[in-house]
């Protein structure tokens, strides 16, 4: 009969296989971003992260798992299993009672995650027309944008920070398209501005859209 592993042995393990899946999707979502959904395959994640092919997926999942988390972990910044909304610079954000310098806070917040998931948004976007999983994904993660975005709208309602005559819809919509990835990957990734200048026009872009001219 085999002894029972120690706390000590446990936790080794744990963080062992923290270690390992850290390696493969760091793997995964270089070699996403370099060659695209279909261009990347179980097998060359696995050589890129220095593992076996079993491990790959023994992390995790397939392949769309591992775009998926790839996503969530760019949105968040690390691995921490804790939603956007609830961490201590999200909370600080919406315990402000300024809407100006709510709107000036969650560009900034925003621009910082929208720097870090916009070229494995755009991996998203492109594999979503042909293939139904990344499709569904694509979707979920236009709902989670809204959700965030609704979150928001509803804030600045409550303190009486939306300019007169929008409602807290169509402020919703408007957050909506201005926190698309897509923005940043265009104007910084492709239009070569600096994150510095994209996160100050942002932010003046909302303050403008949803409160009014200052």
């Amino acid at each position: 009969m085999s002894a029972s592993r120690s706390p000590y042995q446990s936790r080794l393990r744990a963080e062992q296989a923290a270690a390992t899946r850290r390696l493969v999707l760091d793997a995964a979502t270089r070699l996403f971003v370099e060659r695209g959904y279909s261009g990347t395959s179980i097998d060359a994640i696995a050589e890129e992260a220095g593992v076996g092919r079993s491990t790959v997926f023994a992390a995790g999942g397939g392949k769309p798992w591992l775009l998926k988390t790839a996503c969530d972990r760019a949105i968040v910044g690390d691995d921490e299993q804790v939603p956007f909304h609830e961490r201590p610079e999200a909370r600080k954000l919406f315990a402000m009672a300024d809407p100006t310098e709510i709107v000036t806070g969650y560009a900034a917040m925003l621009s910082d995650a929208q720097r870090r998931v916009s070229a494995i948004y755009e991996v998203v976007r492109s594999a979503a027309g042909v293939d139904p999983e990344i499709a569904e994904l694509w979707n979920e993660l236009s709902r989670q944008r809204l959700t965030g975005a609704k979150e928001l709208a509803t804030l600045l309602s409550r303190k009486g920070g939306l300019r007169s005559g929008l409602s807290v819809a169509q402020a919703r919509d408007i957050i909506w398209v201005y926190i698309d990835p897509g923005l940043h990957h265009a104007l910084v990734g492709t239009r070569g501005w600096s994150q510095t200048k994209y996160r100050g026009w942002l932010a003046d872009t909302l303050r403008y859209q949803l409160l009014g001219p200052l």
